[in-house]
């Protein structure tokens, strides 16, 4: 099973404003991760030895020492940027309802033996925390897939006061897959690891929250998205972090 994954890369790209020229800068990058994911699969398919015999990695590394045109380094100095300026503002609708969400989130709920059975290592137990008491709505493959296997699951959660959560974990110890996050983008922590934290806000009154981070062998997303302040799903975000373990 071969996969490269830029999960926060891509979070930032998808959380950028919808100018044209960051639409410029979202196409460049999603073609940097497309041209690199094609050259990790030829590197895997070719002769000699595979680098799906070495296990997989998680890197956290200075923007200076990515590998990557100008052009996309410099939709993550803007990134940068606007991280540090707080609560980022979007266009009215780039933030669905949650009645929207839950018409299009899958409604597929599986048990842990089948989950056993699909993905490299059990399910995270959630149960002590937030989303343990929270409505399971479904759950979808995640990650790097091969016929039933997968190496991440996500799930989406109903929380009272809060909206839609979703639950991603990606198995990054997975022999040939490699997660890169950049060191400048990481601006929170769980757990004392270092995570990226991400807030938006419309003039409807609904906003996102998204946390990233990696435990021993899993990448982790949480991201909720609902009604009222951003600041309240931040906390619960980092509540249902810290309870969190690989």
């Amino acid at each position: 099973m071969k996969s490269l994954a830029l999960p926060v890369l891509i979070a930032g790209a998808l959380l950028s404003p919808s100018s044209h020229a960051a639409q410029d800068d979202v196409d460049a990058v999603g073609q940097w991760l497309s041209n690199r994911a094609m050259q990790s699969a030829l590197q895997d398919s070719g002769p000699g030895p595979r680098g799906s015999e070495t296990e997989g990695t998680f890197r956290v590394i200075p923007l200076s020492e990515l590998e990557a045109p100008e052009e996309v380094k410099q939709h993550f100095r803007a990134e940068m940027a606007r991280s540090r300026a707080g609560v980022k503002r979007v266009a009215k609708g780039e933030i669905p309802s949650q009645a929207e969400m839950i018409a299009s989130l899958p409604k597929v709920v599986r048990s842990n033996a089948e989950l056993r059975g699909r993905l490299p290592s059990p399910p995270t137990n959630l149960q002590g925390s937030l989303l343990g008491v929270a409505e399971l709505i479904g759950m979808e493959p995640s990650g790097a897939l091969d016929g039933l296997s997968s190496t991440g699951l996500t799930r989406f959660f109903r929380l009272d006061g809060v909206g839609i959560v979703e639950f991603n974990e990606d198995n990054f110890r997975i022999p040939g897959t490699t997660i890169e996050v950049i060191a400048e983008l990481q601006n929170a922590k769980v757990n004392h690891t270092p995570a990226q934290l991400e807030r938006i806000s419309d003039d409807q009154g609904r906003s996102r929250a998204s946390l990233v981070w990696a435990g021993e062998s899993k990448f982790y997303t949480l991201i909720a998205t609902g009604e009222g302040d951003v600041q309240r799903k931040v906390e619960v975000l980092r509540q249902i972090a810290a309870a969190v373990k690989d």
